[in-house]
């Protein structure tokens, strides 16, 4: 906890424009704070931040209450403010289990929300109502329709926030001077960062929004472990794209594989919501009082989208799940292939919290690979538990929650939505090719 609550005066240092940084920055302004700064290698939308792509899914699907009324409020101001970015195209969940009862909790969740869904049952029923989607999917296929929920053009919004945030009076540092190399503590109280440009750059408060890159910064004790997920998409003509315009966003719990429809230039994208690959990387944190050690995380040197690296059995899962549902395209060549990287926490809550030893020091990662739909909302409730002004649900869910423990290799988010393969580890000459 800090020593004091943060005055509306303190200069504040953001560091990461991402979604947890860019919504937090644009609550503080709004809530008076003077001195608000952003840090990062990048003007925003940072090239390879995990808030950026053609496409986000935007859904209140969740078994989980908690997170279905948050998606539910934030479709809201995504189908009203931030309309133009939003392509209503309907979300589709399917298994391919005839007893996963994660379809059946997360339509009750939203029935109970007053939502409508159309669940459907087996093969037949799923092609009557999808005939564009004509793959050999198992006869007892189940799952629903939400029409309400679509995706939006992650990119254009992340560069519509940070316009936003200027207009807000946020202050952006880029470059070298704006890459936090590590924290400058004065015995257990923060009192600045420093940059690439070797600068100690003095602030009152930090809020550390780092994403994946957290654990370059501070040893998060086990709360949270970085994964990358493949991503991967085709060029489609435009008769293609026509043909497919009315596709929702479709998701398989059973192979954890989105199939995106195409955006307005045609590119189809496909994506694994898995448990994802790691990386081992040295680390070792300041002030030096213990041993090197080993993360997983993005690297600093290199962007992670300077290369179309995915592991082979990544891309064949990829290619699998678009063959099942749209095999006209099965040997259509990427045109794309990328890793998407996450802050998975074990129970997929988000880690939003002051840091319990470090005064000064707030936290707002561990997104868990489902943070970017609630980027209309999530600054008002990080701010909250920032100024101290919350004690509901939501502060108890996104305590810092460090462990000695070790994550599973399959553990599963809250709301259930992993699918796929258990997480492993990329060998040395994967990790070469990032």
């Amino acid at each position: 906890m800090p020593l004091s609550a943060p005055r509306k005066t303190d200069h504040v240092f953001i560091v990461g424009a991402g979604v947890f940084g860019l919504a937090t920055a644009l609550e503080l302004r709004n809530r008076g704070y003077q001195n608000v700064t952003v840090l990062d290698r990048h003007m925003p939308p940072v090239p390879d931040g995990s808030s950026v792509d053609i496409s986000r899914v935007i859904r209140a699907d969740y078994a989980d209450p908690f997170y279905a009324r948050l998606g539910l409020e934030a479709l809201k101001i995504w189908r009203q403010k931030y309309n133009k970015y939003f392509y209503k195209s309907g979300f589709t969940l399917i298994s391919e289990s005839t007893d996963d009862p994660r379809v059946e909790r997360t339509k009750q969740a939203l029935l109970k929300l007053g939502q409508k869904v159309q669940p459907f049952t087996g093969r037949a029923e799923f092609k009557t109502r999808y005939p564009c989607f004509d793959g050999d999917l198992p006869l007892h296929v189940n799952g629903y329709a939400n029409h309400a929920c679509g995706w939006v053009d992650a990119e254009r919004v992340m560069e519509a926030f940070a316009r936003e945030c200027v207009d807000a009076g946020v202050s952006f540092i880029t470059g070298e001077r704006g890459t936090v190399v590590s924290l400058v503590l004065k015995e257990k109280m923060l009192v600045g960062v420093k940059v690439a440009t070797g600068e100690t750059l003095l602030c009152a408060q930090v809020i550390l929004a780092t994403g994946s890159w957290t654990s370059h910064l501070l040893d998060l004790r086990g709360a949270a472990v970085s994964t990358c997920h493949p991503v991967a998409s085709i060029q489609l003509s435009k008769v293609e794209t026509a043909e497919l315009s009315k596709q929702p966003v479709i998701y398989n719990l059973t192979s954890g594989v989105f199939v995106f429809p195409p955006t307005p230039n045609g590119i189809l994208k496909v994506a694994s919501h898995d448990y994802g690959y790691e990386t081992t990387i040295p680390v070792r944190y300041r002030p030096c009082t213990q041993p090197w050690s080993s993360i997983s995380a993005p690297k600093l040197v290199k962007s992670p989208s300077t290369t179309d690296f995915i592991p082979d059995e990544a891309d064949t899962a990829l290619r699998a799940g678009l063959t099942l549902l749209l095999p006209r395209f099965k040997d259509r060549p990427w045109i794309k292939r990328k890793l998407c990287w996450y802050s998975d926490t074990r129970s997929g809550d988000f880690i939003v919290d002051h840091h319990p030893s470090i005064s000064g020091l707030f936290l707002a990662t561990g997104d868990s690979g489902h943070c970017f739909k609630f980027l209309p909302v999530i600054g008002r409730y990080v701010s909250d538990i920032f100024e101290d002004k919350t004690r509901g649900i939501h502060r108890a869910r996104w305590v810092f929650k460090p462990t000695d423990k070790p994550m599973a290799s399959s553990s599963s988010s809250s709301d259930g939505s992993r699918g796929g393969p258990p997480r492993r580890v990329l060998t040395r000459s994967e990790q070469a090719k990032l």
